[in-house]
């Protein structure tokens, strides 16, 4: 007989700042793959799957797969996201949502719930890419969008692959996830942007995830001394990087006008980088993204006009070099709806929206139907210290996960 379902905010809120305790220091997180922290992260979340009775594999890129069985031999619903961070980041990113469906199973146990389907949840690897520079590299692999042997055989800086780092950790499995026979597939989510928290929304269905590009954009001039070079006589890298930088901004900004187009130039590498020394060569790193194809397509093709238009003028070289295309992804429509229906059942408030950021939903729905749910970031703050969701927001998102989650995992 099946009892009152209760979501325990407590012991909820208590899981996330357990596993926090883990590769903290001075209040940031650092759980990259294949480091101790990751181990004691996934052994800690891997013993509290097996109390809840859940049957744990793990497959060759160390993706964790933890089983609730159903009543019936059918493909099944699977939920999750990571727990690996960046560098100084969150406790939140990723985690709220393996702790959540924990959460939930927990309280199905509690509550003698019986599923027709199974419920997966699944604890991703290396999503966010900081050792081996390939981000949501788990779900590459088991949504077969990149193959096994080559993820592992990539190397961080040290020449260290990722086979040896898993194995060095103990998480080298030999299981199959299956994503492509699932049922369903919901990732819950801080939503790592302002909206949720500056509109007061309780939780964001997500219908589309942005398409990214990254390019490494160089301008090279003649690095001479600051003092003796006369203005008019300078070829300076530094300006002409620094107008390319504007005039991404502002191509960035009309084209916003009708898309949600969004461009950064996020990283520079300044050479010489002395202060009395006119720069010879400066290289960026340009971040280009839209919900529309397209449009990001018109984007970077006018930003790589900017680009050569800026160098002849400026007289300096330049080059274009583009390292990661991912396409706009349209999450499931049917998936979208049941959460709407979730929330509602629940009483909480919702708006649809659009993922600037790359999720591990988006490889998943390339195979099977795919939804996203995002909870709040306190003043939109992620992939920092001072990201922060609050216990109420976490527990209002697992409500409704879970009401979506019952809902899918009975047949037909």
């Amino acid at each position: 007989m099946t009892n009152e379902i209760v979501i325990r905010k407590d012991r909820l809120w208590d899981s996330i700042q357990a596993l926090g305790e883990i590769g903290e220091v001075d209040g940031a997180m650092m759980r990259v793959t294949g480091s101790d922290a990751d181990r004691r992260a996934r052994d800690r979340v891997v013993g509290w799957f097996e109390a809840a009775d859940m049957d744990v594999a793990v497959d060759a890129v160390g993706n964790i797969v933890a089983r609730r069985v159903g009543r019936v031999d059918a493909p099944p619903v699977v939920t999750g996201s990571h727990i690996d961070t960046v560098p100084a980041g969150g406790k939140f990113d990723g985690t709220v949502g393996v702790l959540g469906p924990l959460e939930i199973v927990r309280a199905w146990n509690a509550a003698n719930v019986e599923t027709d389907r199974p419920l997966h949840v699944v604890v991703f690897t290396e999503e966010e890419g900081t050792r081996f520079g390939t981000g949501l590299l788990g779900s590459l692999v088991a949504t077969e969008r990149l193959q096994a042997d080559k993820a592992l055989a990539l190397e961080d800086e040290d020449g260290v692959t990722l086979a040896e780092a898993l194995r060095s950790i103990g998480y080298d499995g030999t299981a199959e996830l299956g994503l492509a026979d699932a049922a369903a597939f919901i990732e819950m989510h801080v939503e790592q942007g302002p909206i949720l928290d500056r509109s007061d929304t309780a939780v964001g269905i997500v219908e589309t995830v942005a398409g990214i590009t990254h390019h490494r954009v160089t301008f090279e001039g003649e690095a001479d001394h600051a003092g003796n070079t006369p203005m008019a006589m300078r070829r300076d890298a530094y300006v002409g990087a620094a107008e390319f930088a504007l005039e991404l901004e502002r191509t960035a900004r009309r084209h916003a006008e009708t898309s949600n187009t969004v461009g950064t130039v996020g990283k520079s590498k300044v050479t010489p980088n002395g202060t009395n020394v006119i720069p010879g060569r400066v290289e960026l790193g340009v971040d280009i993204r839209d919900t529309d194809d397209e449009h990001l397509h018109e984007t970077v093709s006018s930003a790589r006009e900017h680009a050569r238009a800026i160098a002849s003028k400026r007289e300096l070289s330049h080059q274009w070099q583009s390292l990661l295309e991912v396409t706009p992804t349209e999450l499931s429509p049917d998936i979208s709806n049941r959460l709407v229906e979730a929330v509602q059942n629940c009483g909480h408030t919702y708006r649809r929206m659009l993922s600037g950021a790359g999720h591990d939903a988006m490889n998943v729905a390339a195979v099977a139907p795919a939804g996203m749910l995002f909870v709040p970031s306190r003043d939109g703050i992620s992939h920092s210290p001072e990201e922060y969701t609050s216990p109420e927001d976490v527990y209002m998102g697992t409500r409704v996960l879970e009401a979506a989650l019952r809902e899918l995992t009975r047949s037909g």
